[in-house]
């Protein structure tokens, strides 16, 4: 049939005052009856509104159509309403074609003689562009209701038993060997001074003992594939050398004859070549450093094989690569601390008892290098402590923003302090604090009370760090008096997690510009990731205290599961891509570029192949394809051509 006898529908929408104030649609759809060539012209008041719905649907079972024009608002806002619409009265939803009138032309052309020109401009491409339609199939799957969780920090743990709790089974991948996060390198948390490893304890057991839990650590994110309800992940599960049936019973302590740089996140001290990460750690399975270990280097050790009561060494293990199929997938990846290294006026690398907030964190934690006594660099206990705020914070040459929990833990180092030695004195030196709520200023409060001194600094850049006889410390700085310590903390703020760059480039998401993961949207989807399908928990989405942190965890799975419903089906993307295999000549570039690998290569016929279960339409491939071969559903040539025809010739 050609398109002069094609029958087309034509909806002109008044939108309230939108566009009736600025366009004469009455004029407009005279201009279309004259046209001669249109089976029927209507305008409604708002065709999105019941009374409009019912307009649209009878105007098209009674007189029918080949195409329907809808002339109103923004497709993003309504497209699909008409589409649907449409299929109930018979018709294909590719036979529906909209024309912006009211963003891109009443809104924004403010002479009427130029709207109304523009406005025929516009519906005249879409009536041409609605004539090369091509129809589209609807496909549906059955969602995937699994969890992949990556982080296993106390937030990653919360997603994991929320969602495990309500029927899903979850894989919880954490690229260092054990879980706990940062949560599990300290010994108290602030304002509470609550226990850490008591904080800890229990969620690890439930972790453990979960069955719809399966952990994998340490153990990256290789590569994901799909969409929102239906994700493929390739996970690489480093090999420990060491089998589960290991319960760390540290008989190999005693033979290993190596001796390595502590694992923790914050290093400080040293342990074995073989090692656990803290005690009950989940995994309980131990580690050998490989690249430290004399049994891989020259063969000449086997002491921990040999004296293992379980026989859980295991020299031939490999990295293995592991396949999950998922619904949704949780990114509880955390946060890690600023490097004060760049900070060199505060003599941090330079001085030896200048340390950050995390190594002293680390000196309290009872499976610390100090077994959790805080030590200077020379073994004796600091009677005089010195904490600057925002170190490397609030700054163009370090980090511009505040993180919000830095002041709260700065306060502890005074607690911490008096706890071992109650006649210590601890002076924190700051600008403007800042306390959350309620329960971190009564911990401000309290520790004015018990002593620690707080000297308000107006330029925290201007500080600088000496040393003095006898290995003591000053701290000088304008518009205070200087101060003397045997040992300064600098209290930085928080970063991204390391890898969030490359895990958002992996996962196509966008990062905000402190550079933790945007939300897709700050205030009313704060839990999803600009990715449909994917979750942000903890401080993922950015710097937060513990019980934000475990709230934003629950959040998230509570957003996942609401839309991920057993035997729920999802409906595919319809305007997928298709390559024709007479026309492929097996180049290659498409599958290179394509950002959902969505496309394969079949070797035997030479030529690559759309997935359309997961191709999301995105029309890369088409753009690029050199030969032609490669097609863009609803977005074909003719149909491109036909729109820029009906702008140019109204």
């Amino acid at each position: 049939m050609g398109n002069s006898r094609k029958r087309t529908a034509l909806f002109l929408c008044r939108c309230g005052p939108n566009m009736a104030g600025q366009l004469d649609l009455d004029a407009l759809a005279g201009w279309a009856r004259e046209r001669g060539d249109m089976e029927t012209v209507e305008i409604g008041d708002l065709l999105c509104a019941p009374d409009g719905k019912a307009l649209f649907k009878r105007v098209l079972d009674e007189r029918g159509a080949d195409s329907v024009v809808v002339a109103a608002c923004s497709p993003k806002t309504h497209e699909k309403t008409f589409q649907t619409l449409a299929e109930e009265a018979g018709l294909n939803l590719a036979q529906v074609q909209m024309a912006n009138l009211r963003e891109q032309c009443a809104w924004v052309t403010r002479d009427p003689e130029q709207a109304a020109l523009k406005a025929r401009a516009l519906i005249n491409a879409a009536i041409d562009r609605s004539r090369k339609a091509e129809k589209l199939e609807r496909r549906t799957m059955k969602v995937l209701t699994d969890v992949l969780v990556v982080g296993g920090g106390v937030a990653g743990m919360e997603a994991a038993l929320t969602a495990a709790q309500s029927g899903r089974r979850v894989t919880l991948v954490e690229r260092q060997m054990a879980l706990g996060g940062n949560l599990a390198q300290i010994e108290e948390v602030a304002p509470s001074m609550e226990c850490s490893p008591c904080l800890l304890s229990p969620r690890l057991d439930l972790v453990r003992e979960h069955p719809s839990i399966e952990v994998l650590a340490p153990a990256e994110l290789l590569q994901v594939v799909g969409f929102a309800g239906n994700f493929t992940a390739t996970v690489q599960k480093r090999a420990r050398f060491v089998r589960d049936s290991c319960i760390g019973c540290e008989a190999c302590l005693e033979v290993c004859p190596v001796d390595v740089e502590s694992p923790s996140p914050m290093g400080m001290g040293t342990c074995k070549a073989i090692h656990g990460f803290y005690p009950g750690a989940v995994p309980a399975a131990w580690m050998i450093e490989q690249a430290q270990c004399r049994h891989f280097i020259d063969g000449s050790c086997s002491a921990c094989a040999e004296v293992c009561p379980f026989e859980s060494v295991d020299f031939e293990q490999q990295d293995e690569q592991i396949t999950v199929k998922v619904g949704a997938i949780v990114l509880a990846t955390g946060f890690t601390a600023s490097d004060p290294s760049p900070l060199e006026k505060l003599g941090y690398g330079r001085l030896e008892n200048v340390i950050s907030m995390q190594q002293l964190e680390r000196l309290t934690s009872n499976h610390g290098p100090t077994g959790g006594e805080i030590r200077l660099s020379n073994g004796e206990k600091p009677a005089r402590v010195a904490v600057i705020h925002c170190a490397g914070s609030l700054r163009d040459d370090g980090l511009p923003y505040c993180s919000g929990i830095c002041c709260s833990n700065a306060v502890k180092v005074g607690r911490l302090l008096r706890h071992q030695n109650p006649e210590a004195t601890a002076t924190n030196l700051h600008n403007d604090l800042v306390f959350a709520g309620p329960r971190e200023n009564a911990f401000y409060r309290a520790a004015l009370a018990e002593g620690t001194r707080f000297v308000r600094c107006p330029d925290l850049t201007a500080l600088e760090v000496k040393e003095r006889s006898r290995g003591q410390l000053e701290v000088k700085g304008p518009g205070i008096e200087p101060v003397t310590a045997d040992l300064v903390v600098l209290s930085g703020g928080l970063e991204p997690a390391e890898g969030t760059r490359e895990l958002a480039e992996l996962l196509h998401l966008e990062l905000g510009p402190d550079g933790f993961f945007k939300p897709d949207h700050d205030l009313l989807n704060a839990t999803s990731a600009s990715l449909p399908g994917v979750y942000i928990a903890g401080c993922a989405a950015g710097p937060c205290d513990v019980a934000a942190s475990v709230t934003r965890a629950r959040a998230a799975v509570g957003d996942a599961m609401s839309k991920l419903r057993p035997g729920e089906e999802i409906e595919l993307e319809v305007m997928t891509s298709e390559i024709d295999e007479e026309i492929c000549a097996g180049c290659k570039l498409c599958l290179a570029i394509c950002p959902y690998r969505a496309i394969v290569f079949d070797k035997e016929k030479k030529v690559c192949l759309v997935n359309a279960a997961i191709c999301r339409g995105c029309g890369t491939c088409t753009a690029a394809c050199p030969s032609g071969a490669s097609r863009a559903k609803h977005i074909t040539d003719e149909q491109i051509y036909a729109e820029i025809g009906g702008l140019m010739h109204v």
